[in-house]
């Protein structure tokens, strides 16, 4: 019977370790009330940015080259994906670079819509610990988030968002 105990305890150990670690890896929700700022100073809360079917949130910043190359190539790719969902880019640039933004944005050309966090509260809301960091919304629900880029995963994110989509 010990023995059996022993092996019990093991098994809900284990089962309570896989339960929490699940737990963590689930993506955090926007919360619909959360502010940011449009190019203009305008706040804007992330409801009515969010207010599309599906939304691919990009959070960046302009000291972040990985971050540029995201968006940059997602714009390139922009015939597949621009009649179909948005593409919001948030930018959590600190005091120090928050007037690199506009002029980063400016200079890319990208086609869509960019907002800024500032003091990071949204990303700090969302447990976000590095950029590039993406989310695809559905319906006001997180259904996907990855950290990080490499080269053709823009393909993929599109293809995971467009997925999202009632027919």
């Amino acid at each position: 019977m010990i023995y059996r105990n022993g092996i019990m305890k093991k098994i809900i150990s284990i089962l309570v370790a896989a339960v929490a670690a699940a737990a963590l890896c689930q993506a955090q929700e926007i919360s619909p009330n959360a502010i940011v700022k449009d190019l203009s100073g305008n706040s804007i809360q992330m409801g009515d940015v969010l207010k599309d079917d599906v939304v691919i949130v990009s959070f960046w910043a302009t000291w972040c080259k990985p971050c540029q190359n995201e968006l940059d190539a997602l714009a390139e790719i922009e015939d597949i994906w621009a009649d179909k969902l948005r593409v919001v880019a948030i930018s959590i640039d600190d005091a120090r670079s928050a007037s690199k933004v506009r002029s980063t944005v400016k200079a890319k050309m990208w086609p869509y819509e960019v907002y800024t966090d500032e003091n990071s509260s949204l990303a700090k809301s969302l447990n976000i610990s590095s950029i590039p960091f993406v989310m695809i919304v559905a319906d006001g629900k997180t259904v996907y988030s990855h950290t990080g880029y490499t080269p053709g995963s823009e393909r993929l994110l599109v293809e995971k968002a467009l997925s999202f989509i009632k027919k």
